[in-house]
Order: C-alpha cells, then structure tokens, then sequence
C-alpha cells in the first residue's frame, strides 16, 4: 500500500520525497491523478508554502503546480504567479521551481513564459526574444540573490520541447541537488530573494518594454537594456555542417574517413533505418552516437540480448497485475514525439545476438508504413496493436516519428545470426572493417570549435519514394535514371538465383545517390580519389543479398564481377582469372582501381574468394 503524505513535512522533506518517487512513478505508469501520494504531495508542499510569511507578504502572488494532464509531466513545476503580471505560466514573468527529469535535482529559478512566444514567432524567434530578456532581468537582481547563477543554462535533463524552451528562458536559477537538498531556513530565504526581485520587476519600467510589446526587447534603450542577440539563421548549408562535424570529430581523434561519415550521414537522411556491420573496435556504435552528439541530436543505447525472442523487451508488455511496461524503443519513440525538435537515433547494440525478425517484426513493418507527418519528414502508423487498458491508452499512440531514426551494429561471428531478406530489404548496410591502426593521434592539436546544431529537417528525405520526387532539375532526373539502368541490368543478373531487386529497392538506391550529391566533394578516399555514391548503394543493397554456395550463386557472382569491371556479364570463371589473380597479389585491396565500379568490384573478388575456400559466400565478414 502506498504510504501517505507526512502532513506536518518540511519544505526539504517534500521536495526529497518527490525527487525520490516521481521517475518511478512516470516510468512504471502508475495511474494518473488525485488519488496518487505524489499528487497529494504537491497538494501539501503548496499548502505549506501558502502559509508561510515568505508568501504572505506578498499578498498578490497565487501558487500553483502541475505534474501533467492525463500522465506524468517530465517536467513538474511549481510556480507564483503574481497576478498583477500574470495568471498562467505560457506568457509573463514568474518565479518557478522546475524539477529534473531525471529527478537528480530541482531548480528555483527567475523565468519567462515561453508558450505564447512560440505561438507568436516560432521556436528559433521565441528564444531569442527570452534570451535578451533574461540578459536584462538579471539585472534586477538583488544582493540578497549573489547565491543565484545568470549565466550558463539550467540542465532539465530532458528532451521534451517546453523543458528545453525553460532552459533559453531562465533568468537566474540556483539547483538542488538530490541528496543534499539545504535546510527550510536556507530554502526559504533564496525564495524571498528572488520574489523580492519579482516585486523590483512588477514596479519596474522594463516590464512596461516588455508587457507594452513583447518583441519590443530588441530595440529597447536605457541603461538596463542590452543588444539583443539577432535570432539564428533560417538557413542551413549541409555540406557546411557536414565540414563542421568532420573537422569535430577528426580532431577528437576518431577515425572515419570522409567518404565513410558522407556515406552515414545520406544513408541515414534517405531512410532512417541502418545497419553498421564490422569487426569489433571499429567504432560502430560510436559513430552515431559522435553525429548525434555533434549535430545537436541524442543518441540512446539498446543492448540486444540473446534471449530477445519476441518484441516485449522493445515495444513492451502486460505484466500479471495488468500494468503495460513499456519497452526501450517504445519509450524513446515517445519521448521524440514530445521533442520533435530534436533528431533522436535508436543505436540497437549487436543487433544480431537474437534473431532480428522475432524481436523487430512490428518495428520492420511499420519502417515501410511512413507516411507524409503534419511536421515535416515521415511518420509511421502506431507501433502497438491490439487494446491497451485506459490508463496506459496514451502508449496506444506511440509510432515512429520523422525525428526517430534507427541504427542496428552488427558483430558477425559463429554466435551471431544471419539477417533475412526482409531484414536487408529495410536498411542501408554500411561496413566498417578498415583500419587504420597507425592513425593514434588527433589530426590537429587545435581544438575545433563545436559545430551548428543541425535541424530535424536536415536529416529528412526529399521523398520516401520516387513517385514523390518534385522539383527535380534535369541532372538530377539524368542521375536518377542512371541508377536505375544500372539496376535493370543488375537485374537480369540476379534474376539467376532468384534474388532479384523490387520497387523499393529501386527507389533507395536512387534516392541515396539524389541525397548524396549535396556531399559529393566528401566522398573521395585519404588519397583525394573520387568515390561514386552508386557504387556505395549498389554495394549496400545488392551485394547483402548474396548468400549460399549454389551453382546459381556462383553465376551470379561471376556475372556481377564482370559487369562490375567492365560492364559485361561473364559467364566463366576462365573470364575473371586474371583480375582474381592481381587482387590477390596487390593485396585484396578494398577498391579495384581501373573497374567501372571499383568498391563493388572489390567486394564481389573477396566474396568469390570465400566461395572457393569455404564452398560457402556472403557479405559479411
């Protein structure tokens, strides 16, 4: 039975008493509403703070809270609003205690209303306006508020859009910390400094800038008014921010050449499903996690384990109390519905260990069920089927948004399992098995500057299928076409052993080398060779296919090595001889120099090798 409230708590007390219950409440599910001890705990915390001289003084102030409607907020807050000012939290000036998500601490701070802002100028505008604001009510501060920070942001740990608004409207905050939250005496006493400052602002000439015209800031005059910041460019060049997190990430020391992060960076923008295979140590979880982190996105680990054999881990489960706990993917396709101004990428660690089709069969189907979203990008249909009980209806509607991608590292060994085709027909398969081991150091001691946050639309298709294409210039229609010829006659070789490509195949190669040619100049090797983005796709989506030891495979083998070289099928061993014979001597080199396709070429030569040694080929290593 749950325990209640302490009636007769401190101000300490309450707070440690919510920092301690509430993730576990919003993670679990637990039902929503009066009767929970947390609702019953904010009831009592704005009692006791009603009560207190502190607030009495100020006669016009109202308190007021709010743990969410219909489910737990990520972001709890309690707030006093002076009505003179304002009686809601969406516009106006206030002093506002905002918990962490994560519940590691809570934040007494001086803010703004951001709703209305938003509303009025969109995000980019709005947080301009609040950040000049809260340059110039910093200065409203009074002595007894040294303790209080202005400059910096608070950290909400969230990824929620209003939690990370409150962050660019913050004017002065101090934090408590989880466990070593102060005594009632010191708590109280940083509450009347900054309502004291609230009473300074009611009173003050700025607020009648402010209340008069709130975009006024930026061309206010007097000695508390600063130069307002100019609102960030509408503009994003990508092949600059590609140059940004290239020079980023090499100056961390990572290893990655040019060609490889331009080749991530399309796959990802054509379809937001990926595969990173290799051998271990190469950096395949880590490369999502560098771009995220670079291009001002997030990035979240989910370890697949081997016992994986349904989706209950990933999208969830009823337990026997019939209570849904929602699983790892299900949870932060949910948060990226709530921050859709952020680029969320799922990495599922050795995708491989369990069988891919018994835990991921529903996530596959709805990657091919992306449809147009209001925002912008593509969405998919919701994830879970079926009927849930009312208290966790909200889950019901839980899809993948257009901010969500999905990146799967792969480890193949003799413990790991092989991928279906149905699994190879959803993503792009990028390889990372080169190495450069003699590669240990920073490329520059000079610390690169951090690159511009990209924007979610920065990493959304054009269309998600050709029929959708508009716009396109005569270059571009002229490359389109000639992946698709390429792939006609592609076809007529796979056709052999029945492994032949579809319309959607079609349609992602040639969407990947459309999306590729913004970042051309990037895909070239160390050695300033030019790499053609088609024979990047053709090796991600054709080559994967190819499984087994079969008569048929070895012709379609032979005839893609030929074509591939020179343009033309062979149908002889006899035929490639001689080029399987100089790849072995110059050393199995990841590229074919004078081959019409020099990477798949390559690729082809070592996978016919395997064949002849083994009597068994595939793509993967």
């Amino acid at each position: 039975m749950a325990t209640m409230p302490n009636s007769s708590a401190s101000l300490q007390e309450l707070f440690a008493t919510i920092l301690a219950r509430y993730a576990d409440a919003r993670r679990a599910s637990q039902p929503f509403g009066k009767e929970h001890t947390l609702w019953q705990t904010f009831e009592q915390l704005q009692q006791l703070l009603e009560t207190h001289p502190v607030i009495q003084r100020h006669p016009s102030l109202r308190v007021t809270w709010s743990v969410g409607r219909g489910n737990w907020a990520r972001v709890p807050w309690l707030t006093f609003l002076d009505e003179r000012e304002t009686n809601t939290t969406q516009h106006g000036v206030y002093v506002v205690y905002l918990f962490r998500e994560d519940m590691t601490g809570v934040y007494l701070t001086f803010n703004q209303g951001v709703t209305d802002l938003q509303r009025q100028h969109g995000t980019p505008e709005a947080r301009s306006v609040l950040r000049s604001r809260a340059k110039q009510l910093a200065g409203l501060l009074p002595a007894s508020a040294s303790g209080f920070r202005t400059e910096g942001a608070i950290d909400l740990r969230t990824r929620g859009n209003l939690g990370r608004a409150y962050e660019h409207s913050t004017i002065a905050y101090r934090l408590y910390e989880v466990g070593e939250l102060p005594e009632d005496d010191t708590l109280f006493a940083d509450l009347e400094a900054l309502l004291e400052a609230y009473e300074v602002y009611i009173h003050s000439d700025l607020r009648r800038t402010i209340v008069g015209d709130p975009a006024a800031i930026h061309s206010s005059s007097g000695d508390t008014a600063l130069e307002a910041e100019p609102p960030p460019s509408s503009t994003f060049e990508l092949a600059t921010g590609f140059q940004e997190l290239r020079d980023k990430i090499q100056a961390e020391g990572y290893v990655y050449p040019d060609w490889q992060l331009a080749q991530y960076v399309t796959a990802l923008r054509t379809k937001p499903f990926v595969i990173l295979a290799g051998i271990t140590g190469t950096g395949k979880s880590k490369l999502p996690s560098l771009v995220a982190e670079h291009t001002g996105g997030s990035a979240e680990l989910i370890p697949v384990r081997p016992d994986w054999t349904d989706s209950a881990d990933v999208l969830g489960y009823t337990d026997l109390q019939g209570t849904f706990r929602p699983g790892a993917l299900l949870e932060l396709a949910h948060r990226a519905m709530g921050a859709d101004d952020v680029h969320e990428v799922a990495i599922l660690d050795e995708m491989n260990l369990a069988r891919v089709e018994h835990y991921f069969a529903e996530v596959l189907s709805r990657i091919e069920d992306r449809r147009p979203a209001a925002g912008g990008g593509y969405a998919s249909t919701p994830l879970l089927q079926g009927t849930l009980p009312a208290g966790d209806a909200e889950w019901q509607q839980v899809h993948l948004p257009s901010n969500l991608a999905l990146v799967g590292t792969v480890n193949m060994d003799e413990s790991a399992h092989g991928f279906s085709r149905k699994v190879l027909d959803r993503a792009f398969t990028l390889e990372l098995s080169e190495v450069a081991l003699e590669r240990w150091a920073p490329q520059s001691r000079d610390e690169a500057p951090r690159p511009q946050p990209w924007p979610v639309s920065a990493w959304q298709p054009r269309a998600a299928r050709l029929a959708e294409l508009d716009g396109l210039t005569p270059a571009e229609r002229d490359r389109i076409q000639e992946a698709i010829d390429e792939l006609v006659a592609l076809n007529r070789i796979l056709t052999q052993a029945q492994l032949q490509v579809g319309y959607r195949t079609r349609d992602e190669v040639a969407l990947f080398v459309l999306h590729a040619e913004v970042l051309r100049s990037f895909f070239r090797t160390e050695t300033d060779e030019p790499i053609d983005p088609l024979d990047l796709a053709l090796q991600m989506k054709i080559l994967p296919r190819i499984v087994g030891g079969s008569t048929s495979v070895q012709r379609v083998l032979l005839g893609i090595l030929g074509w591939a070289y020179r343009g033309t099928e062979w149908t002889e061993e006899d035929e490639a001889q001689d080029l399987l014979d100089h790849w072995a001597q110059t050393g199995r080199p990841s590229r074919v120099p004078d081959a019409r396709y020099p990477g798949l070429a390559a690729r082809t030569c070592l996978m016919w090798d395997r064949l002849l040694a083994e009597g068994f080929t595939s793509y993967w290593l």
